[in-house]
């Protein structure tokens, strides 16, 4: 949908309804890209378009924050495939990944004011996402001024102290 109004509405019911339950965080919204019909989380994201997701997410964000809830906007980044996604090295170039993949979680911390970001599975120029110095320090936290968490997904970190020098503030299980 196109609805911003819409957008906020949901926005709003999710956000009423995580405080009523004395939720904290959300895990949500996805705003990665739709690539292949294959990937397990289509359902979940905003579009296959980067300026529908980004101009839907921004007032659903700012609707269920408006409760107290923090949102986790996921899955940063260039998370687009379901097949070997904790293995898939994803190779774009800068133009790519700024005009693609970029502009929704850009509108999420800039224009929502997101309060924290979950990483992906996947590797970005041969390092993990959550691992990731170039997405999580020089863009996320240094382009865009993000100050909030940044957390991993359930088992995406793979080396703890790597992935804390690299900008992830709070690892989720590992499944051990």
């Amino acid at each position: 949908s196109w609805d911003k109004e819409m957008s906020m509405l949901g926005g709003t019911s999710i956000g009423e309804e995580a405080r009523y339950r004395k939720k904290d965080i959300l895990l949500g919204p996805g705003v990665s890209i739709c690539r292949t019909p294959y990937d397990g989380r289509n359902f979940e994201y905003m579009g296959e378009d980067p300026f529908l997701s980004a101009r839907m997410c921004v007032p659903y964000i700012q609707e269920v924050q408006k409760n107290g809830v923090a949102v986790c906007v996921k899955h940063y980044a260039l998370n687009n495939q379901e097949a070997h996604r904790h293995k898939y090295n994803a190779v774009v170039d800068d133009r790519a990944l700024y005009e693609i993949y970029l502009p929704a979680f850009k509108a999420a911390v800039q224009e929502g004011g997101a309060w924290s970001i979950m990483g992906a599975y996947n590797l970005f120029e041969n390092a993990h996402a959550c691992h990731n110095d170039r997405l999580l320090n020089k863009i996320l936290k240094q382009e865009w001024g993000f100050d909030g968490a940044v957390i991993s997904d359930w088992g995406g970190t793979y080396n703890t102290v790597e992935a804390a020098k690299n900008g992830l503030d709070l690892e989720f299980g590992t499944g051990t």
